[in-house]
């Protein structure tokens, strides 16, 4: 009989914890790991509302950044 049916061999249940959004930054890559909790936010918020990708939200704060600079 296979071992992953047999009766007593029952795989254990992992427990999800819940992370922070510090932690949730760090397993995404790039700029995102670098916001703060309430820019993270905001970010998500812009994404849902705009339906853009984060890099294109990114792209087109630094352009309006570096336009109010020069």
């Amino acid at each position: 009989m296979n071992q992953a049916v047999r009766p007593g061999n029952e795989q254990p249940v992992v427990k999800k914890q819940k992370m922070s959004l510090a932690e949730k930054r760090a397993t995404i890559h790039g700029v995102q790991t670098y916001l703060s909790d309430e820019d993270y936010e905001q970010l998500m918020l812009t994404k849902i509302k705009t339906k853009k990708s984060c890099e294109e939200i990114l792209r087109d704060a630094l352009k309006q950044y570096i336009q109010a600079f020069k």
